[in-house]
């Protein structure tokens, strides 16, 4: 009888701690970037937050390139076409652990949203 409220204990334990381990996931991971080039030519792309960036290079025409930041600040994007054209994504959109933030390039604009 003992045995089997020990064992039984011990199993809720297990299957409690995995459940907080799931649902506390998403609030302390590493907040995670996607940048989809549907402008249709080849682009130069630069992530800016703080005083930081990181240069993401050449994306071409239909590709998407993800990259992770270890940090929670404002990010905004840098996009130079191939005229020489630049725009920037206003306004920055804020990131924190566990965020994913997708940045879509047109052929004029940034679209930039965000999922949890």
């Amino acid at each position: 009888m003992i045995k089997k409220l020990v064992l039984g204990t011990f199993t809720a334990l297990i299957i409690g701690a995995g459940a907080l381990a799931y649902l506390a996931a998403p609030y302390v991971a590493t907040p995670e970037f996607v940048v989809k080039n549907e402008s249709g030519v080849s682009i130069e792309v630069t992530a800016q937050w703080r005083e930081r960036s990181k240069k993401l290079g050449s994306l071409p025409a239909g590709s998407e390139q993800v990259f992770e930041v270890n940090d929670e600040a404002a990010m905004k994007f840098r996009v130079v076409y191939p005229s020489g054209r630049v725009i920037t994504s206003e306004p920055a959109i804020y990131f924190t652990s566990g965020t994913k933030v997708i940045a879509v390039v047109g052929k004029s604009s940034i679209d930039v949203s965000t999922e949890f």
